[in-house]
């Protein structure tokens, strides 16, 4: 059987608003983050939904996607928030109860990354942190408050494969899985009020920050996805959407994959798609597994980073050319 148009990798159809599967008109929703990517196309897909949104950011464009929004017929109103600001989550709390009166959805979406590892620098660090984890900390803590209890209102936060298995970017990583942590705790508080709290996890969505990336990233990544590219972030948003919605009614301290496999593949997968990359025609991945490499020749830890890797098909180093073990 043929696939249709709307079947074809990395497309997204549109959602039929008039149903109201959701069960989203007319609720009131604060996404932060939403100045761009994932956040953005997270507040319109609720936008479309009917939702009432509330899009919050420190980032340039946020007055233009909520007005853009807002232009579509939609009601979207623009918030600056800080997420590491206790004043500024204080003030966002009663901007929602003069806008809507309550909070049927919060999305935990602000993020941001630093690749230093363990050199991270600790100003670094606590500002990861302070974005990353005590945001949406500060969120939940100002916000569950408005929120009705009986099972109507959620909270989605955005984690990342990072808080499901191991990245390189150590406070980037260590971040998210607190915020995995964070989740599992507060479902359970807010279990009582019928206050659902989930996180999502999502792979390397494609945007314009990835577009930018250097030379061979993002090849080397679509080789570690066994679906072979990244997200587009309306799918990451559409699952965001469900998890606040009626159809996600008995689910709460859950951890869902956006990953295109990526956190189910195990280390034959990880080897056959690293051999795929660095024979790949980009000369930089192969530059920089071979620096990384030679950093750790000092010791045995070259040897068996190579052996986990590129397994018994090598030759001084280099993938044979068809082996895949």
């Amino acid at each position: 059987m043929m696939a249709s148009d709307d079947e074809e990798a990395g497309t997204t159809p549109a959602l039929d608003c008039d149903a109201d599967i959701f069960g989203l008109r007319g609720r009131a929703v604060l996404v932060t983050g939403a100045a761009s990517g994932l956040g953005a196309a997270t507040a319109r897909l609720f936008a479309e939904q009917g939702a009432r949104v509330l899009l919050a950011d420190i980032a340039p464009g946020l007055d233009m996607q909520a007005r853009s929004l807002s232009e579509q017929g939609h009601d979207a109103v623009s918030l600056r928030l800080d997420v590491s600001s206790v004043a500024q989550w204080r003030a966002a709390a009663d901007r929602v109860k003069s806008l809507y009166g309550k909070l049927d959805v919060l999305v935990n979406n602000a993020g941001i990354i630093a690749r230093d590892g363990l050199a991270t620098p600790l100003d670094t660090w606590n500002r990861v942190m302070a974005v990353n984890v005590t945001g949406a900390f500060l969120g939940i803590q100002a916000m569950s408050p408005l929120m009705p209890d009986g099972g109507t209102s959620a909270i989605v936060n955005v984690s990342s494969t990072a808080g499901l298995i191991s990245h390189t970017d150590t406070s980037y990583t260590t971040s998210k899985w607190a915020l995995r942590g964070l989740t599992k705790a507060a479902s359970l508080e807010l279990v009582p009020r019928g206050i659902r709290v989930n996180s999502v996890h999502p792979a390397t969505i494609a945007t314009a920050l990835t577009d930018a990336a250097p030379p061979g990233h993002i090849e080397a990544n679509r080789h570690a996805i066994p679906m072979g590219r990244e997200a587009t972030a309306r799918e990451v948003a559409q699952v965001i959407v469900f998890l606040a919605s009626r159809l996600s009614t008995f689910m709460t301290g859950t951890e869902v994959a956006v990953d295109g496999g990526l956190s189910s593949s195990g280390v034959a997968w990880m080897r056959r798609a690293f051999q795929q990359a660095l024979a790949g025609p980009v000369p930089d991945v192969r530059r920089k597994f071979d620096e990384r490499l030679s950093a750790l020749d000092a010791s045995d830890a070259g040897d068996r980073l190579r052996a986990v890797i590129t397994g018994p098909a090598t030759l001084n180093g280099r993938v044979k050319a068809g082996s895949t073990d």
